[in-house]
Protein backbone atom coordinates (compact mmCIF):
# COMPACT_ATOMS: atom_id res chain seq x y z
CA UNK A 1 0.00 0.00 0.00
CA UNK A 2 1.02 3.24 -0.79
CA UNK A 3 1.70 6.63 1.67
CA UNK A 4 -1.18 9.09 1.74
CA UNK A 5 0.08 11.90 3.90
CA UNK A 6 3.00 14.68 1.98
CA UNK A 7 3.83 14.33 -1.36
CA UNK A 8 3.48 10.99 -3.15
CA UNK A 9 5.97 9.03 -3.61
CA UNK A 10 6.78 6.62 -6.88
CA UNK A 11 6.85 2.90 -5.68
CA UNK A 12 10.33 1.47 -5.43
CA UNK A 13 11.50 0.07 -9.01
CA UNK A 14 13.82 -2.76 -8.65
CA UNK A 15 15.76 -3.44 -11.41
CA UNK A 16 14.75 -6.37 -14.42
CA UNK A 17 15.54 -9.92 -12.92
CA UNK A 18 15.99 -11.82 -15.93
CA UNK A 19 15.99 -15.53 -16.22
CA UNK A 20 17.76 -16.77 -19.64
CA UNK A 21 17.45 -20.29 -20.50
CA UNK A 22 19.95 -21.03 -23.12
CA UNK A 23 19.93 -24.08 -25.15
CA UNK A 24 22.89 -26.13 -26.19
CA UNK A 25 24.13 -28.50 -28.63
CA UNK A 26 24.52 -28.52 -32.11
CA UNK A 27 25.11 -31.24 -34.38
CA UNK A 28 28.45 -32.62 -33.29
CA UNK A 29 27.17 -35.41 -30.71
CA UNK A 30 30.46 -35.01 -29.06
CA UNK A 31 30.53 -30.88 -27.95
CA UNK A 32 27.76 -30.02 -26.28
CA UNK A 33 27.83 -25.78 -26.59
CA UNK A 34 24.94 -23.79 -25.31
CA UNK A 35 23.40 -21.07 -26.94
CA UNK A 36 20.82 -18.24 -25.90
CA UNK A 37 17.53 -19.43 -28.20
CA UNK A 38 14.76 -16.80 -27.01
CA UNK A 39 13.98 -13.54 -25.07
CA UNK A 40 14.90 -13.85 -21.45
CA UNK A 41 12.03 -13.57 -19.19
CA UNK A 42 11.94 -10.27 -17.24
CA UNK A 43 10.13 -9.85 -14.09
CA UNK A 44 9.14 -6.32 -12.53
CA UNK A 45 8.76 -6.21 -8.72
CA UNK A 46 7.29 -3.24 -7.02
CA UNK A 47 6.75 -2.61 -3.78
CA UNK A 48 6.78 0.05 -0.89
CA UNK A 49 10.03 -1.04 0.82
CA UNK A 50 12.95 -2.83 -0.74
CA UNK A 51 12.27 -5.85 1.85
CA UNK A 52 8.41 -6.02 0.38
CA UNK A 53 10.56 -6.16 -3.08
CA UNK A 54 13.24 -8.61 -2.10
CA UNK A 55 10.88 -10.97 0.01
CA UNK A 56 8.64 -11.04 -3.16
CA UNK A 57 11.72 -11.93 -5.05
CA UNK A 58 12.91 -15.07 -3.24
CA UNK A 59 9.27 -15.98 -2.54
CA UNK A 60 9.02 -16.59 -6.55
CA UNK A 61 12.62 -17.84 -6.60
CA UNK A 62 11.44 -20.66 -4.76
CA UNK A 63 8.10 -20.98 -6.53
CA UNK A 64 10.06 -21.50 -9.91
CA UNK A 65 12.55 -23.95 -8.17
CA UNK A 66 9.60 -25.77 -6.98
CA UNK A 67 8.54 -26.39 -10.36
CA UNK A 68 11.97 -27.20 -11.81
CA UNK A 69 13.95 -30.12 -11.59
CA UNK A 70 17.36 -31.84 -13.36
CA UNK A 71 18.12 -35.16 -14.61
CA UNK A 72 21.21 -36.30 -15.90
CA UNK A 73 21.69 -38.52 -18.96
CA UNK A 74 24.93 -41.09 -18.85
CA UNK A 75 27.13 -40.91 -21.42
CA UNK A 76 26.95 -44.18 -22.48
CA UNK A 77 22.97 -43.67 -23.17
CA UNK A 78 24.17 -40.73 -25.12
CA UNK A 79 26.66 -42.71 -27.38
CA UNK A 80 24.04 -44.86 -28.68
CA UNK A 81 22.43 -42.53 -29.98
CA UNK A 82 22.29 -41.02 -33.54
CA UNK A 83 22.77 -37.58 -34.71
CA UNK A 84 19.22 -37.47 -35.87
CA UNK A 85 17.97 -38.03 -32.71
CA UNK A 86 20.04 -35.76 -30.52
CA UNK A 87 18.76 -33.16 -33.31
CA UNK A 88 15.61 -34.06 -32.04
CA UNK A 89 15.88 -33.89 -28.05
CA UNK A 90 17.57 -30.51 -29.17
CA UNK A 91 14.47 -29.05 -30.74
CA UNK A 92 12.37 -30.49 -27.56
CA UNK A 93 14.91 -28.62 -25.34
CA UNK A 94 14.51 -25.44 -27.17
CA UNK A 95 10.88 -25.50 -27.13
CA UNK A 96 10.78 -26.56 -23.95
CA UNK A 97 13.06 -24.00 -22.56
CA UNK A 98 15.04 -26.02 -20.88
CA UNK A 99 18.55 -25.57 -20.12
CA UNK A 100 21.27 -28.49 -20.92
CA UNK A 101 24.84 -28.90 -20.52
CA UNK A 102 27.47 -31.48 -20.39
CA UNK A 103 29.73 -32.41 -17.12
CA UNK A 104 33.23 -33.20 -17.37
CA UNK A 105 32.64 -36.57 -17.05
CA UNK A 106 30.39 -36.29 -20.34
CA UNK A 107 26.76 -36.87 -18.93
CA UNK A 108 24.29 -34.68 -20.07
CA UNK A 109 22.46 -32.44 -17.34
CA UNK A 110 18.84 -31.18 -18.39
CA UNK A 111 17.24 -29.00 -16.15
CA UNK A 112 13.97 -26.57 -16.35
CA UNK A 113 10.66 -26.81 -15.80
CA UNK A 114 9.39 -30.24 -14.33
CA UNK A 115 7.07 -30.95 -17.23
CA UNK A 116 9.27 -30.13 -19.63
CA UNK A 117 12.44 -32.14 -18.25
CA UNK A 118 10.17 -35.09 -17.72
CA UNK A 119 8.91 -34.63 -21.90
CA UNK A 120 12.87 -34.44 -22.30
CA UNK A 121 13.22 -37.87 -20.76
CA UNK A 122 10.30 -39.50 -22.57
CA UNK A 123 11.58 -38.60 -25.86
CA UNK A 124 14.74 -39.64 -24.99
CA UNK A 125 14.12 -43.13 -23.61
CA UNK A 126 11.99 -43.78 -26.81
CA UNK A 127 15.04 -42.58 -28.90
CA UNK A 128 17.59 -44.83 -26.48
CA UNK A 129 15.28 -47.76 -27.13
CA UNK A 130 14.18 -47.42 -30.88
CA UNK A 131 18.11 -47.82 -31.45
CA UNK A 132 18.82 -50.22 -29.05
CA UNK A 133 15.94 -52.46 -30.66
CA UNK A 134 17.80 -51.24 -34.12
CA UNK A 135 20.91 -51.99 -33.04
CA UNK A 136 20.09 -55.75 -31.48
CA UNK A 137 18.39 -56.01 -35.00
CA UNK A 138 21.46 -55.28 -37.14
CA UNK A 139 23.24 -57.97 -34.77
CA UNK A 140 20.61 -60.67 -35.29
CA UNK A 141 20.66 -60.32 -39.26
CA UNK A 142 24.81 -59.86 -39.28
CA UNK A 143 25.08 -63.07 -37.32
CA UNK A 144 22.26 -64.54 -39.23
CA UNK A 145 23.73 -63.43 -42.62
CA UNK A 146 26.85 -65.69 -41.89
CA UNK A 147 24.75 -68.87 -41.47
CA UNK A 148 22.00 -68.68 -43.53
CA UNK A 149 21.59 -67.22 -47.14
CA UNK A 150 18.80 -67.16 -48.92
CA UNK A 151 19.48 -66.28 -52.65
CA UNK A 152 17.34 -64.74 -55.68
CA UNK A 153 18.15 -66.35 -59.71
CA UNK A 154 18.94 -63.45 -61.35
CA UNK A 155 17.72 -62.58 -65.06
CA UNK A 156 21.32 -63.47 -66.25
CA UNK A 157 20.86 -67.44 -64.20
CA UNK A 158 23.03 -66.50 -61.71
CA UNK A 159 22.02 -66.99 -58.35
CA UNK A 160 22.25 -63.32 -56.38
CA UNK A 161 22.80 -63.05 -52.77
CA UNK A 162 19.95 -61.24 -50.88
CA UNK A 163 20.63 -58.46 -48.68
CA UNK A 164 20.78 -58.90 -44.97
CA UNK A 165 17.11 -57.56 -43.98
CA UNK A 166 15.57 -59.48 -46.55
CA UNK A 167 17.40 -62.31 -45.39
CA UNK A 168 16.50 -62.27 -42.29
CA UNK A 169 12.46 -60.93 -42.94
CA UNK A 170 12.56 -64.52 -45.68
CA UNK A 171 14.14 -66.36 -42.24
CA UNK A 172 11.77 -65.46 -40.27
CA UNK A 173 8.63 -65.87 -42.48
CA UNK A 174 7.91 -61.89 -42.33
CA UNK A 175 7.57 -61.42 -45.36
CA UNK A 176 3.82 -59.89 -45.87
CA UNK A 177 5.36 -56.63 -46.66
CA UNK A 178 7.48 -57.74 -50.14
CA UNK A 179 11.53 -58.20 -49.96
CA UNK A 180 13.48 -55.92 -51.67
CA UNK A 181 16.82 -57.25 -53.56
CA UNK A 182 20.15 -55.47 -53.82
CA UNK A 183 19.17 -53.53 -56.48
CA UNK A 184 15.80 -52.24 -54.45
CA UNK A 185 13.54 -53.91 -56.37
CA UNK A 186 10.60 -54.95 -54.33
CA UNK A 187 8.90 -58.41 -54.67
CA UNK A 188 6.26 -60.35 -53.33
CA UNK A 189 6.66 -63.94 -51.83
CA UNK A 190 5.71 -67.06 -52.07
CA UNK A 191 7.39 -68.89 -49.52
CA UNK A 192 5.39 -72.20 -49.63
CA UNK A 193 6.77 -72.06 -53.35
CA UNK A 194 9.80 -70.84 -53.25
CA UNK A 195 8.59 -67.92 -55.68
CA UNK A 196 8.98 -64.05 -55.57
CA UNK A 197 7.02 -61.61 -58.31
CA UNK A 198 7.79 -58.20 -59.20
CA UNK A 199 6.22 -56.13 -61.81
CA UNK A 200 5.11 -59.65 -63.35
CA UNK A 201 8.04 -61.13 -63.43
CA UNK A 202 8.46 -64.11 -61.66
CA UNK A 203 12.07 -65.82 -60.42
CA UNK A 204 13.24 -68.08 -57.75
CA UNK A 205 14.36 -68.15 -54.33
CA UNK A 206 16.58 -70.88 -52.57
CA UNK A 207 18.14 -71.06 -49.24
CA UNK A 208 21.39 -72.40 -48.35
CA UNK A 209 22.61 -72.97 -44.83
CA UNK A 210 26.95 -72.61 -44.61
CA UNK A 211 28.95 -74.72 -42.28
CA UNK A 212 31.30 -72.99 -39.30
CA UNK A 213 34.23 -73.54 -41.93
CA UNK A 214 32.77 -73.34 -45.40
CA UNK A 215 30.38 -71.26 -47.04
CA UNK A 216 28.35 -72.35 -50.13
CA UNK A 217 29.04 -71.23 -53.64
CA UNK A 218 26.12 -69.19 -54.68
CA UNK A 219 25.49 -71.98 -57.47
CA UNK A 220 25.05 -74.86 -54.98
CA UNK A 221 22.29 -76.70 -53.94
CA UNK A 222 21.92 -77.50 -50.14
CA UNK A 223 23.18 -80.43 -48.83
CA UNK A 224 22.21 -82.94 -45.32
CA UNK A 225 24.08 -83.01 -42.07
CA UNK A 226 27.10 -84.71 -42.69
CA UNK A 227 26.56 -84.98 -46.42
CA UNK A 228 29.84 -83.92 -48.13
CA UNK A 229 29.67 -84.74 -51.65
CA UNK A 230 26.58 -84.30 -53.96
CA UNK A 231 25.68 -84.53 -57.66
CA UNK A 232 22.94 -82.51 -59.09
CA UNK A 233 21.83 -83.09 -62.30
CA UNK A 234 20.71 -80.05 -63.92
CA UNK A 235 17.41 -79.24 -65.75
CA UNK A 236 17.69 -79.18 -69.45
CA UNK A 237 16.07 -75.85 -69.19
CA UNK A 238 18.04 -74.05 -66.54
CA UNK A 239 20.25 -71.46 -67.46
CA UNK A 240 22.99 -73.12 -65.06
CA UNK A 241 23.06 -75.99 -67.81
CA UNK A 242 22.66 -73.86 -70.71
CA UNK A 243 25.58 -71.60 -70.34
CA UNK A 244 28.00 -75.22 -70.08
CA UNK A 245 26.33 -76.43 -72.56
CA UNK A 246 26.97 -73.71 -74.71
CA UNK A 247 30.36 -73.70 -73.47
CA UNK A 248 30.86 -77.02 -74.08
CA UNK A 249 29.09 -77.04 -78.12
CA UNK A 250 31.97 -73.68 -78.63
CA UNK A 251 34.45 -76.34 -80.24
CA UNK A 252 32.44 -79.92 -79.77
CA UNK A 253 30.03 -81.37 -82.07
CA UNK A 254 28.80 -84.64 -79.77
CA UNK A 255 25.37 -84.55 -77.97
CA UNK A 256 25.29 -83.32 -74.58
CA UNK A 257 23.31 -86.39 -73.07
CA UNK A 258 23.31 -85.01 -69.18
CA UNK A 259 25.18 -82.34 -66.96
CA UNK A 260 25.79 -82.74 -62.87
CA UNK A 261 26.74 -80.17 -60.76
CA UNK A 262 29.31 -81.65 -58.48
CA UNK A 263 29.16 -80.57 -54.77
CA UNK A 264 32.29 -81.60 -52.72
CA UNK A 265 33.04 -79.44 -49.51
CA UNK A 266 36.01 -81.04 -48.66
CA UNK A 267 37.50 -80.53 -52.44
CA UNK A 268 35.78 -76.69 -52.89
CA UNK A 269 37.45 -75.78 -49.41
CA UNK A 270 40.77 -76.81 -49.67
CA UNK A 271 40.32 -75.01 -53.84
CA UNK A 272 39.42 -71.54 -52.07
CA UNK A 273 42.09 -72.07 -49.66
CA UNK A 274 44.84 -72.17 -52.83
CA UNK A 275 42.25 -69.20 -54.76
CA UNK A 276 42.96 -66.81 -51.54
CA UNK A 277 46.22 -68.10 -51.04
CA UNK A 278 47.09 -67.65 -55.03
CA UNK A 279 45.84 -64.56 -55.54
CA UNK A 280 47.36 -62.79 -52.11
CA UNK A 281 50.99 -63.98 -53.74
CA UNK A 282 49.84 -62.54 -57.55
CA UNK A 283 48.05 -59.03 -56.39
CA UNK A 284 50.14 -57.01 -58.78
CA UNK A 285 50.00 -59.95 -61.93
CA UNK A 286 46.01 -59.95 -61.84
CA UNK A 287 45.48 -62.36 -58.58
CA UNK A 288 44.57 -65.83 -59.03
CA UNK A 289 43.66 -66.03 -62.81
CA UNK A 290 40.56 -68.89 -62.42
CA UNK A 291 39.68 -70.30 -66.23
CA UNK A 292 37.01 -72.85 -66.92
CA UNK A 293 39.25 -75.85 -68.70
CA UNK A 294 38.21 -79.06 -69.95
CA UNK A 295 39.30 -82.52 -68.89
CA UNK A 296 38.34 -85.60 -70.05
CA UNK A 297 38.38 -88.75 -67.69
CA UNK A 298 36.83 -92.49 -67.20
CA UNK A 299 34.23 -94.10 -65.99
CA UNK A 300 36.98 -95.74 -63.54
CA UNK A 301 38.48 -92.73 -62.65
CA UNK A 302 35.24 -90.13 -62.39
CA UNK A 303 34.64 -91.54 -59.03
CA UNK A 304 38.09 -90.73 -57.58
CA UNK A 305 38.37 -87.38 -58.98
CA UNK A 306 34.93 -86.36 -57.59
CA UNK A 307 36.09 -87.55 -53.68
CA UNK A 308 39.74 -86.56 -53.64
CA UNK A 309 40.39 -84.47 -56.70
CA UNK A 310 43.01 -84.63 -59.51
CA UNK A 311 45.91 -86.58 -58.60
CA UNK A 312 49.48 -85.99 -60.36
CA UNK A 313 50.70 -89.38 -59.39
CA UNK A 314 48.35 -90.13 -62.51
CA UNK A 315 50.20 -87.67 -64.77
CA UNK A 316 51.55 -90.28 -66.90
CA UNK A 317 49.10 -92.12 -68.58
CA UNK A 318 48.35 -90.03 -71.40
CA UNK A 319 50.61 -86.77 -71.86
CA UNK A 320 53.81 -85.39 -69.93
CA UNK A 321 55.24 -83.03 -72.85
CA UNK A 322 54.90 -79.99 -71.07
CA UNK A 323 55.65 -81.25 -67.40
CA UNK A 324 54.71 -83.90 -64.57
CA UNK A 325 51.62 -82.36 -63.97
CA UNK A 326 47.59 -82.73 -64.47
CA UNK A 327 46.54 -81.34 -67.68
CA UNK A 328 43.06 -79.47 -68.53
CA UNK A 329 42.04 -78.44 -72.06
CA UNK A 330 41.42 -74.71 -72.86
CA UNK A 331 38.88 -76.22 -75.99
CA UNK A 332 36.55 -79.14 -74.95
CA UNK A 333 37.18 -80.58 -78.27
CA UNK A 334 40.94 -81.65 -77.48
CA UNK A 335 39.35 -83.88 -74.34
CA UNK A 336 36.57 -85.26 -76.32
CA UNK A 337 39.41 -87.65 -77.63
CA UNK A 338 39.39 -91.32 -76.89
CA UNK A 339 42.07 -91.29 -75.79
CA UNK A 340 41.27 -88.94 -72.91
CA UNK A 341 37.80 -89.62 -72.45
CA UNK A 342 37.23 -93.46 -73.04
CA UNK A 343 33.73 -94.52 -74.02
CA UNK A 344 31.86 -96.74 -71.54
CA UNK A 345 30.01 -99.97 -72.98
CA UNK A 346 27.06 -97.63 -74.05
CA UNK A 347 29.57 -95.16 -75.94
CA UNK A 348 29.00 -92.57 -73.69
CA UNK A 349 32.10 -90.23 -72.44
CA UNK A 350 32.77 -88.46 -69.94
CA UNK A 351 34.48 -85.02 -69.24
CA UNK A 352 34.80 -82.77 -66.26
CA UNK A 353 34.50 -78.64 -66.46
CA UNK A 354 37.09 -77.87 -64.39
CA UNK A 355 37.60 -74.24 -62.08
CA UNK A 356 41.88 -73.99 -62.40
CA UNK A 357 43.80 -71.28 -61.10
CA UNK A 358 46.26 -71.01 -63.51
CA UNK A 359 48.06 -67.80 -61.80
CA UNK A 360 51.03 -66.46 -63.63
CA UNK A 361 52.58 -69.24 -66.11
CA UNK A 362 54.80 -70.01 -68.49
CA UNK A 363 55.95 -72.36 -71.09
CA UNK A 364 56.64 -76.13 -70.30
CA UNK A 365 59.02 -78.45 -70.41
CA UNK A 366 59.23 -82.46 -70.53
CA UNK A 367 60.26 -83.80 -67.22
CA UNK A 368 59.02 -80.87 -65.19
CA UNK A 369 57.94 -81.80 -61.56
CA UNK A 370 57.22 -78.28 -60.15
CA UNK A 371 57.09 -75.03 -62.36
CA UNK A 372 60.26 -73.37 -62.46
CA UNK A 373 60.97 -70.04 -60.71
CA UNK A 374 59.80 -66.49 -61.94
CA UNK A 375 63.26 -65.22 -60.87
CA UNK A 376 66.59 -66.87 -60.84
CA UNK A 377 67.28 -64.34 -57.82
CA UNK A 378 64.29 -65.44 -55.41
CA UNK A 379 64.61 -69.25 -56.47
CA UNK A 380 61.47 -69.96 -53.96
CA UNK A 381 58.81 -68.13 -55.80
CA UNK A 382 57.94 -70.31 -58.72
CA UNK A 383 55.16 -70.02 -61.18
CA UNK A 384 51.93 -71.19 -60.76
CA UNK A 385 51.01 -73.46 -63.95
CA UNK A 386 52.62 -73.86 -67.23
CA UNK A 387 51.25 -73.94 -70.74
CA UNK A 388 51.82 -75.68 -74.50
CA UNK A 389 52.71 -71.96 -75.46
CA UNK A 390 52.64 -68.61 -74.68
CA UNK A 391 50.79 -66.87 -77.42
CA UNK A 392 47.12 -68.60 -76.76
CA UNK A 393 47.78 -71.23 -75.28
CA UNK A 394 45.69 -74.49 -75.73
CA UNK A 395 46.73 -76.86 -72.58
CA UNK A 396 47.58 -75.52 -68.90
CA UNK A 397 49.70 -77.81 -66.33
CA UNK A 398 49.00 -77.49 -62.74
CA UNK A 399 51.37 -79.50 -60.50
CA UNK A 400 49.27 -78.48 -56.92
CA UNK A 401 46.20 -81.03 -56.30
CA UNK A 402 44.11 -78.49 -54.93
CA UNK A 403 44.73 -75.83 -58.23
CA UNK A 404 41.39 -77.63 -60.13
CA UNK A 405 38.32 -78.21 -58.80
CA UNK A 406 35.71 -80.60 -60.85
CA UNK A 407 33.08 -77.90 -61.51
CA UNK A 408 30.44 -80.43 -64.02
CA UNK A 409 30.71 -83.41 -65.31
CA UNK A 410 29.10 -83.71 -68.80
CA UNK A 411 28.26 -86.86 -69.85
CA UNK A 412 28.31 -87.29 -74.50
CA UNK A 413 27.54 -89.41 -76.92
CA UNK A 414 29.16 -89.26 -80.68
Amino acid sequence: MFPTSGRKSPPFQVPQVQQQAPLPLVADLSIYDTIPVSEPSTFLFLGLTRKDVNDAMEKMKNLYKNQCTEHTFPKEQLDSLNADDMLDLQQLVRMEGLYMKKDPSGNLMVNGMKDGVNRAIVKFNSNLNGNLKKKMREKDENELHKRVMWCILGKNGNWNRLPKTANYNLENKDVTAGIMDAHGVLWQVDLQNLMVTSAGHKTNLKRLENLEDFTFPLEWDNMTHGEVLKRVTLESSSPEYRRVKQGFKLTANQTVMKIERVQSIHLRRAYEAQKKKIFEKNKQEGGANEKFLYHGTTENNCDSIMKTGFNRRFCGQNATSFGEGTYFAVNASYSTHPAYSRPAADGSQLMFVVRVLTGVYTLGQTGMKVPPPRDNQQPHILYDSVVDRMNRPNMFVVFHDDQAYPDYLITFKQ
